[in-house]
């Protein structure tokens, strides 16, 4: 008796008929395209890992270049801040890591992000503080008098 599989994976099973030297010949064929080896089913599969987690990694990298690239396009205003210890660990692993060349460009990249992340709280400052302006000025009307009242 003999197993065989041919190029596109058919099992093909030679064995000699008992009793006779006639050889019986049968083929199972290969429903699942061609054969793989455990270790080919691995490696494809591990081959489309790589391939997606490479088209992720380069996804991830662009946006975050293009927030980088948006934090730092206009800095026309300074900002003198002061910062805690864990704070400027924080900006100088950036600079160290060299995303950012200095402490500035990492600090308005993480400033310009933070309010990115909380959008919804400054356009609720945004009303509030157009409200108040609406009632300064409602304010102001009624203490200032037409001098024709006088």
């Amino acid at each position: 008796m003999r197993d065989d599989i041919n190029a596109s994976g058919d099992v093909i099973i030679e064995e000699k008929a008992p009793g006779t030297d006639r050889v019986v010949v049968t083929k199972i064929p290969n429903e699942g395209g061609r054969p793989g080896s455990g270790f080919d089913d691995i490696a494809s599969s591990v081959k489309e890992v790589a391939q997606k987690t490479g088209d992720v990694l380069n996804r991830a990298t662009e946006s975050i270049s293009k927030a980088i690239e948006s934090a730092l396009s206009s800095r026309d205003h300074v900002v003198m801040v002061r910062v805690n210890d864990e704070s400027l660990r924080k900006l100088d692993s950036l600079v160290q890591s060299g995303i950012f060349k200095s402490r500035s460009e990492s600090a308005a990249f993480l400033i310009s992000e933070g309010i990115k992340g909380q959008s919804a709280l400054f356009d609720r400052i945004e009303q509030k503080t157009a409200e108040i302006e609406r009632l300064r000025s409602e304010l102001k009307s009624i203490v200032q008098t037409p001098e024709t009242e006088l």
